[in-house]
């Protein structure tokens, strides 16, 4: 089990891009898909933090990105599982979730990563056609969206 920790300019990094994105998305109105009862800050917080563990483990750049319309489907590019987006959960048991309209984004691959900044662990991941299963569409309390239990992930060696 793989626990990837952010070292203190990766903290600073994951709050400065949180930040520009959280202002970014509420200056152009965007509507909020979280999944979770959490702030909109906490979501951007967490998920940046995420998406830099995940790159951190994988020796991958992350896309920073944070002044666009719209951002990328994409959070990391890696030569065996492509186009990766990552999701981050506190729940130890939390389960790999995508709202409905994530199918058909360009996306190869998305990675589950579990903790709570700055600390977390690769839970395992699961390719595009393996999460938008018609048998992972469950309603979680917020409606219906794709959902995997960790031990339907793979593992990366």
């Amino acid at each position: 089990m793989a626990i990837i920790t952010l070292n203190a300019a990766e903290q600073k990094l994951a709050k400065y891009v949180a930040k520009c994105r959280y202002q970014n998305a509420r200056s152009r109105g965007k509507v909020d898909a979280k999944m979770g009862p959490q702030s909109n800050w906490e979501t951007d917080l967490e998920g940046i933090a995420g998406e830099i563990a995940f790159c951190k483990h994988m020796n991958v750049y992350p896309d920073l990105e944070t002044d666009l319309d719209s951002l990328p489907d994409v959070d990391a590019w890696h030569v065996v599982l492509n186009r990766v987006d990552v999701k981050t959960t506190a729940y130890p048991t939390g389960r790999l979730l995508a709202v409905l309209s994530k199918q058909g984004h360009a996306t190869d691959t998305y990675a589950l990563m579990i903790g709570k900044f700055p600390e977390y662990r690769f839970a395992g991941f699961a390719s595009a056609s393996e999460l938008f299963n018609d048998d992972n569409i469950k309603d979680l309390g917020r409606g219906d969206g794709y959902a995997m239990d960790q031990d339907k992930l793979r593992a990366y060696p």
